[in-house]
């Protein structure tokens, strides 16, 4: 697992693919707090204040890592796309043979390639926060917002529970993504069935079933990124979402380990 985890970590730490995601996340980090604060407004107006962005909400200990929190909930496709591209791309181009010559352990070899993108993933989403974080401070004053509770113990406790839970956001994705592609071996028709079932199918069904909330795996990581919803805590989302990780890397694993690979 570890050659196959530093082998494909390879591909995401080239010189220009890191210059260019850095930039694209201190791009995102701007423009997304400024987003995020431009839209917050005080809790007497707020429609829902359990849920909306308000000033007070900003102004508490984990306020500069709630931009952070607010905005990656929106990028929950384009991570499970990303990662059916990394599984589902090596049977289009019939290189998966070529790697278990190498390393004959299937079980090995997925984990390694899926542990190598969640790790760069995870160092790109710690910048990220910290970009979200610092633009936060100097956008604030101009909104009326204080930063006071952002520098203290509880900030910073705060920021490392918004990011571990954007990290099981961002894991749960990446799973669903590498288990669709495992199951039909086809980009274009994972990337059909799984933005299907997760985007439109399980927001219909939420519409007239509230419950759907606490059942289906895409509105969980929803909740989870967002720090919870009003039918489900952000706790209940995090825990029912690493149950639905488990089931999706059983499967995966089950179906590339008794799949024969013929190219």
């Amino acid at each position: 697992m570890i050659r196959t985890f530093r082998a494909e970590l390879v591909k995401f730490t080239r010189p220009r693919t890191v210059a260019v995601t850095l930039l694209l996340a201190l791009v995102v980090g701007v423009s997304g707090a400024a987003l995020v604060m431009g839209n917050a407004s005080p809790v007497a107006e707020a429609g829902d204040a359990d849920y909306a962005t308000t000033v007070e909400g900003l102004a508490e200990a984990g306020g500069g890592t709630e931009l952070f929190r607010r905005t990656a909930s929106f990028a929950g496709s384009l991570v499970f796309v990303l990662f059916v591209g990394v599984f589902a791309v090596e049977y289009s181009r019939g290189t998966y043979r070529t790697m278990l010559l190498r390393q004959p352990h299937r079980l090995r070899l997925l984990a390694g390639k899926l542990l190598a993108p969640l790790a760069f993933a995870a160092g790109v989403l710690a910048f990220t926060a910290i970009v979200f974080w610092t633009s936060g401070l100097v956008i604030a004053p101009g909104y009326d917002i204080s930063t006071d509770a952002w520098v203290s113990a509880d900030g910073l406790l705060a920021g490392l529970g918004d990011y571990g839970m954007i990290l099981i956001w961002m894991t749960g994705y990446a799973v669903f993504g590498m288990t669709v592609a495992m199951l039909l071996k086809s980009v274009p028709l994972a990337l059909a069935v799984g933005v299907a079932w997760a985007m439109p199918f399980e927001h219909i069904l939420y519409g007239p079933w509230p419950t759907a909330q606490q059942v289906f795996p895409g509105l969980l990581l929803e909740a989870v990124a967002e720090g919870g919803r009003p039918e489900v805590t952000a706790g209940v989302a995090a825990i029912s979402s690493i149950g639905y990780m488990v089931l999706f890397m059983t499967v995966a694993g089950l179906v590339f380990q008794r799949r024969d690979v013929t190219a």
